[in-house]
């Protein structure tokens, strides 16, 4: 596992190849590179941790383990699939919104501090991972197949229509503002964020409680 300089240089190098169509093919590379570098991050966390750590908060400034992989997870799955592919989330097409047992089909921006814990337990932490390697690996195939007059598409309103059609964001203040957020990007801005920074943010939560416990 990469330090988290390394992975800072990976992004640099994805986010300055990326933006033109002469390095664009090797940005895609870099990008594809850097998140099989943040799956061996879901590795060491879906390995390292028991069932008591994914739901442990021990840290002011972050949240659970388990809330930050179905938070990431999510979002991935809705802007690959409902605003960059046109096709229906994987939460739904392999049934993840049943087996998962998680009490909403959102983000969980929404979610406050204090039902973090009691939201993070309900979760099937072994369908959460199902979850995250199946988006992860779709995710991966889209970028695969994406050309650099794709990343220049910016999000339509048929596709933020559609979004807000299925209310896999919520309407709660906290979440609401990703609908414009995302649905104001092109391609390559979600390839960014989401796809890299978001994760790269979150992950790094994660190894900070994994620290922590272990301590």
């Amino acid at each position: 596992m990469k330090t988290k300089q390394e992975r800072s240089e990976m992004f640099k190098s994805f986010q300055t190849n990326i933006k033109k169509k002469s390095s664009f093919e090797l940005g895609r590379q870099n990008l594809l590179e850097l998140r099989d570098e943040l799956m061996s991050i879901y590795d060491y966390i879906l390995t390292t941790c028991n069932k008591e750590d994914f739901v442990k908060m021990p840290l002011s400034t972050d949240k659970t383990i388990a809330y930050y992989l179905y938070h990431l997870t999510r979002i991935e799955d809705i802007t690959s699939n409902t605003l960059i592919a046109a096709k229906e989330q994987i939460f739904f097409t392999k049934n993840y919104d049943k087996s998962l047992n998680s009490p909403i089909i959102t983000t969980g921006n929404e979610i406050s501090r204090d039902e973090l814990v009691e939201f993070s337990t309900m979760l099937d932490i072994n369908q959460l991972r199902n979850y995250t390697i199946d988006v992860l690996t779709n995710t991966n195939n889209i970028i695969k197949d994406m050309s650099y007059e794709d990343s220049k598409i910016k999000v339509s309103d048929e596709r933020k229509t559609e979004l807000l059609k299925l209310h896999t964001v919520s309407d709660d203040e906290n979440a609401f503002w990703l609908v414009d957020y995302w649905c104001n990007k092109t391609f390559a801005g979600l390839l960014l964020m989401p796809f890299s920074r978001h994760q790269m943010l979150h992950l790094d939560g994660c190894l900070r409680i994994i620290n922590k416990i272990n301590r």
